[in-house]
């Protein structure tokens, strides 16, 4: 929906820009005036109008480039979060791009709100210090993976494919059945991702309302299941 907002504004400055160049209250520039200079510079704002036109039309419309991810190696957000952010309002995949997106923000403002109550805890440097921050650092960079995944295939999906099965009905059931398979494996990652997200959180309030000499013992059943879920899918694929 925005990139149609976007194009009505750029119609919108177009027109403006039509009628002041071609007003009488305005340049009133005419191709046929007697003047050439004038005449000149009329046909040329035309040119320039219709390509201004053609031009915004294409680029608003047209699909994103295609920037596949590489989740093997180390990747940081502002790699993953441009490719999330190009795919927010595109058919069938817009709302899984969304909420991959928000759970690697939500992720990095996790890690930044742990990393402050590990200090808080430990010394920095320490060996529980040490413990719990790669900990959560491993949390934070698996729930980015699986987004770049996600990333990944929202980018692949075959949308025009998928409109084309759905409305030939029984002739492409088995194209349909593999284009919700892959829909509902990106749903899979998303909902792995959201089991570190409330493991993240649940470490947060164990640290937080501990004492230092009680965090290992108290918050040990959550470390486990923390670790757990990120051996789980930190090899999803």
């Amino acid at each position: 929906m925005k990139r149609y907002v976007r194009l009505f504004a750029i119609y919108v400055l177009i027109a403006l820009a039509v009628v002041f160049i071609y007003a009488p209250w305005g340049l009133a520039l005419r191709p046929w005036d007697a003047n050439l200079l004038r005449a000149g510079f009329s046909i040329i704002a035309g040119i320039a109008l219709a390509g201004t036109f053609g031009t915004a039309t294409y680029l608003t419309l047209k699909d994103p480039d295609v920037k596949l991810l590489e989740p093997t190696k180390v990747l940081e957000d502002d790699e993953v979060v441009p490719v999330l952010e190009e795919y927010k309002e595109a058919p069938y995949v817009g709302d899984i791009a969304t909420e991959a997106l928000e759970q690697v923000h939500s992720a990095a403002r996790k890690r930044s709100r742990l990393h402050k109550v590990i200090s808080v805890q430990f010394s920095e440097g320490s060996l529980s210090w040490d413990r719990f921050t790669t900990l959560v650092d491993t949390a934070q960079r698996t729930v980015l993976r699986n987004s770049a995944l996600v990333a990944n295939d929202v980018q692949s999906f075959d949308r025009d494919g998928y409109t084309k099965a759905k409305r030939s009905g029984t002739r492409q059931e088995q194209h349909l059945a593999l284009y919700d398979q892959s829909l509902a494996e990106m749903q899979e990652i998303l909902a792995a991702n959201e089991r570190v997200l409330l493991e993240m959180a649940k470490l947060e309030h164990e640290l937080g309302k501990l004492e230092a000499d009680d965090t290992r013992e108290e918050a040990g059943q959550t470390i486990e299941d923390l670790q757990g879920l990120i051996e789980e899918t930190r090899y999803y694929r």
